[in-house]
């Protein structure tokens, strides 16, 4: 009988593994991270961020930044996997676009610019568009 609770219990769940040096997307929770989650506006994730070690299979350590003055151990709950740049999320509505529009992207694509603020997925989605616009412009046989 125990199994078949358990069974029943985990029906929903999935088992969601991260190795040392995975890249993982840490979920803002307004009671954990107080300064960044004043709005429901604000990104929901912020990162992605470097495993740095397993504790237990519901538990890993991040490389956090010290500004954001938080342990950096998290459940396994708050964490969801990066897959690149080029697997973002994106809703049915958005049709390919962003609805978010940075107007100061360009300028700090310069290499003395300072990176201002968490890097979103949206962000990431530019800066994709940026390397590969660049790339595609490179004539590397020359």
């Amino acid at each position: 009988m125990t199994k078949l609770y358990e069974k029943c219990a985990s029906k929903g769940h999935r088992k969601m593994l991260f190795e040392p040096g995975d890249l993982a997307w840490v979920h803002l929770h307004k009671d954990h991270f107080p300064k960044h989650c004043k709005s429901k506006l604000q990104p929901r994730a912020d990162g992605p961020f470097k495993v740095l070690r397993k504790i237990n299979d519901n538990a890993y350590e991040i490389d956090l930044p010290s500004t954001y003055g938080v342990s950096t151990s998290f459940n396994v709950a708050d964490l969801s996997p990066f897959f690149g740049l080029e697997e973002l999320r994106m809703t049915p509505f958005q049709e390919g676009e962003d609805d978010e529009d940075i107007p100061a992207m360009h300028a700090r694509s310069s290499p003395n610019a300072t990176n201002q603020g968490p890097l979103t997925r949206s962000r990431a989605k530019k800066l994709q568009e940026q390397v590969n616009s660049f790339l595609t412009n490179c004539n590397f046989y020359t």
